[in-house]
C-alpha cells in the first residue's frame, strides 16, 4: 500500500511547533504501520472503527490507526494550503505591489531632494544630510531587496500550495477511497504523489541555496565585526546594517494585507521609517558601541548553526524524497521483466513490493527525525545565547 510523502518542513513551510508535532505524529504513525508495530492492539482492527461508524465497502477496511493518520493528513492539507495560498498573496503579490508604490514614492522624493539641495551647509547639518542620504539607499536597497523575496515567495508558494493539495488524495487513501474511481483511484493518488515530488525537489534546491547564504552570512558578519568602525557607518549595506542595529524590519518586509490604503499614508510611513534609519545612523556614525561587536560574531555562530542545519534538513529530505518516488516508479514500471536497466537500478535492483515497502519506511522515518531538530533547534540556539552571557 502506497502511504505518503507530508511536507518538507523547511523555514520555508514550518510556520508553528504545532505543525511540527503534527508532522512528528502523522510520520510517526506512518512508521508504526510500516513496521507492524502494536500489530496485536486495537490499531490494526477495523472492526474497532465499524463500532463508531459504518463505512461503505471498500471504506469499512479503515483501521483506528489509519483514521489517526488520516486527522494528521487532513492537518497538513488545511494548513499547507493555506501557508501556500498566503505565501503567494499576502507576501508575494501583494507585496510586490505594496513595493512597487513604495518604489515610486521614493522616486519622487528622491527627486524633489535633489531639486532642492542647497550649498554651503554646516558641518552638523552636512552630517545629518549624509545620514538621511544613507537612509534613503538603504530604505530603497531594502525595497529592491524584498521585492526579489516577494517574487521568490510567490514561486515557493505555489509549490507549498500544490503539496497541501496533493494531502487531500492522501488523507482519501487512508480511508481506503483510492481503491475506488471516485477521486480518480490509484492513479490519482500516484499523480498527487508525482505532483509532491515535483514540487519538493524545488524545496531541495532552495535548501542548498539557504543553507550555502546562511554559512557564507555567518563569515561575512564576522568579518563585519572585526572591520567595523564609525566612519564606515555610511557605507553599509541593508544587510550590515541589520546586524548593526539587532534586525530590521521594515513594515514592507512583512508583506502586504491587501486593506485599503491610500498614498499619502504610504508615503508617510516610508518618511517615518527613513527618519528611523537616519536617527540610528547618525548614533552609530558617532559611536558603535562596545557590544556591537561581539553581538555580530555572535550572532554569526547561529547564523553558522542555521547554515549546517539546512544542509541536515538536506539529507533528511533527500532520502525521504527517494524513498517516496521509489513507489512512483514501483506504480509506472509495474512489470519487473520490463523495467530498463535504469529502473532497476534506481530500484536497487529489488523487487518491486520490497523496493515500495524500503522507500515507504525511509521516507517516513525521515519525516520523523525531521520535526525533533526543528523543536530542538530553538533549545540550541537558546543554550548558545545562555553561554555568551556567562
Amino acid at each position: 500500500q502506497i502511504h505518503t510523502p507530508h511536507v518538507v518542513s523547511t523555514s520555508h513551510l514550518a510556520s508553528s511547533p504545532m505543525d511540527a508535532i503534527v508532522q512528528f505524529t502523522r510520520n510517526a504513525l506512518c512508521t508504526l504501520k510500516n513496521f507492524n508495530i502494536l500489530s496485536d492492539t486495537f490499531l490494526y482492527d477495523a472492526n474497532v472503527t465499524a463500532h463508531y461508524y459504518t463505512f461503505p465497502e471498500p471504506l469499512n477496511q479503515t483501521t483506528p490507526l489509519e483514521v489517526l493518520i488520516s486527522i494528521t493528513q487532513f492537518y497538513a492539507f488545511i494548513t499547507v494550503s493555506a501557508a501556500g495560498y498566503k505565501m503567494m498573496t499576502t507576501s508575494g503579490v501583494l507585496k510586490l505591489q505594496l513595493i512597487n508604490r513604495l518604489l515610486n514614492i521614493s522616486a519622487k522624493k528622491e527627486a524633489d531632494n535633489d531639486n532642492s539641495k542647497k550649498k554651503g551647509k554646516k558641518e552638523e547639518a552636512k552630517a545629518k544630510a549624509a545620514s538621511e542620504a544613507t537612509a534613503r539607499r538603504l530604505v530603497a536597497e531594502s525595497l529592491l531587496k524584498e521585492g526579489d523575496a516577494a517574487a521568490r515567495s510567490f514561486f515557493i508558494g505555489f509549490n507549498v500550495l500544490a503539496i497541501g493539495l496533493s494531502f487531500f488524495w492522501l488523507t482519501a487513501n487512508s480511508y481506503h477511497v483510492t481503491s475506488t474511481d471516485w477521486i480518480g483511484g490509484i492513479q490519482g493518488l500516484i499523480h498527487a504523489l508525482t505532483v509532491a515530488e515535483v514540487c519538493l525537489l524545488v524545496m531541495l534546491y532552495y535548501m542548498v541555496k539557504d543553507g550555502a547564504a546562511s554559512i557564507r552570512r555567518s563569515f561575512q558578519m564576522k568579518q563585519f565585526a572585526s572591520d567595523i568602525t564609525p566612519s564606515e557607518v555610511g557605507n553599509v549595506t541593508v544587510e550590515q546594517y541589520s546586524w548593526l542595529v539587532d534586525g530590521w524590519s521594515p513594515f514592507w518586509a512583512e508583506g502586504s494585507s491587501g486593506s485599503a490604503m491610500d498614498v499619502a499614508a504610504e508615503e508617510k510611513m516610508l518618511e517615518k521609517e527613513e527618519e528611523a534609519v537616519a536617527s540610528r545612523l547618525g548614533a552609530l556614525s558617532k559611536n558603535v558601541g562596545p557590544d556591537i561587536a561581539p553581538r555580530i560574531r555572535h550572532e554569526s555562530r547561529i547564523a553558522l548553526f542555521e547554515g549546517y542545519r539546512e544542509y541536515v534538513y538536506l539529507v533528511l529530505n533527500f532520502f525521504a524524497f527517494y524513498g517516496y518516488f521509489a513507489s512512483i516508479l514501483v506504480f509506472y514500471f509495474d512489470d519487473e521483466s520490463k523495467q530498463p536497466e535504469y529502473i532497476r537500478a534506481l530500484l536497487l535492483q529489488l523487487p518491486n513490493a520490497d523496493a515500495d515497502w524500503l522507500g515507504n519506511a525511509v521516507g517516513d522515518f525521515m519525516w520523523t527525525v525531521e520535526p525533533i531538530l526543528i523543536l530542538g533547534s530553538p533549545l540550541i540556539v537558546k543554550s548558545m545565547s545562555s553561554k555568551k552571557k556567562e
